[in-house]
């Protein structure tokens, strides 16, 4: 396998989300999750390196990458991270379209205190001596749009993850959206693979036909992905 510093990618581009949506209840707390944006940083550092003009749509605590060649664009809420989307991706053509952002699958959309109902998000801040009740709805769900967003219709990874499942309910997981939405590759990942601090990240890339390649760190997993996108750009 080639390395990255090889490849020949003049003037690709690829955005790259990161990190983890928040979900505000009132002017200082929010409905969120572990996502820390390590994959999505080292991502961009290894897609820099290789040559491709990287943007990376991040949140605001998200993992940083180490090279200064990369444009960085902050987002907050579910909302926030699909309206910068479509407005990035409306604005410039990009080849590719990494969706490794975690996504909250809940938006809070009312807080009830006291028996009275609020729409959410509240100003200020809530009163912690009175107890509250937070009623979720569902949020849109962003990587079916990024293609309709783009010009000229990008390649587009998404990325599913699993925790603790088994090697059926997994490949399950993957065929759902590979089914539902209209990915290129899936990088799949499970929670119990994962360990940032020993440098651990278990992912195996799928497309239509079955596996593509197979990764134990981020660095791997950046380098099946450049060399799967690298054919399909070649061969279009």
């Amino acid at each position: 396998m080639s390395t990255a510093g090889e490849r020949s990618a003049h003037e690709r581009r690829v955005l790259i989300t990161s990190g983890g949506t928040r979900e505000p209840i009132d002017g200082v707390r929010f409905v969120t999750n572990f996502s820390s944006g390590v994959t999505g940083a080292a991502l961009a550092d290894a897609f820099v390196s290789a040559g491709w003009s990287v943007t990376l749509v991040c949140s605001a605590d998200a993992r940083r990458p180490a090279h200064d060649r990369i444009e960085h664009v902050v987002f907050g809420s579910v909302t926030d991270l699909d309206s910068v989307c479509a407005r990035l991706l409306g604005e410039r053509p990009f080849d590719v379209v990494l969706h490794a952002a975690a996504v909250s699958d809940y938006t809070v959309t009312a807080v009830t205190i006291e028996g009275v109902r609020h729409a959410a998000p509240l100003s200020g801040k809530l009163d912690s001596a009175k107890g509250l009740t937070v009623e979720l709805s569902p949020s849109p769900k962003i990587l079916p749009r990024l293609k309709t967003y783009g010009v000229g219709r990008p390649l587009l990874v998404g990325f599913k993850l699993t925790n603790g499942s088994s090697v059926a309910e997994q490949r399950a997981a993957v065929q759902a959206q590979l089914d539902g939405t209209d990915v290129d590759l899936v990088v799949h990942n499970d929670l119990t693979e994962i360990d940032h601090g020993a440098g651990r990240h278990v992912s195996t890339v799928y497309d239509r036909d079955g596996v593509v390649g197979r990764g134990t760190t981020n660095e791997e997993l950046a380098e099946v992905l450049l060399d799967a996108l690298d054919r399909r750009m070649s061969t279009s």
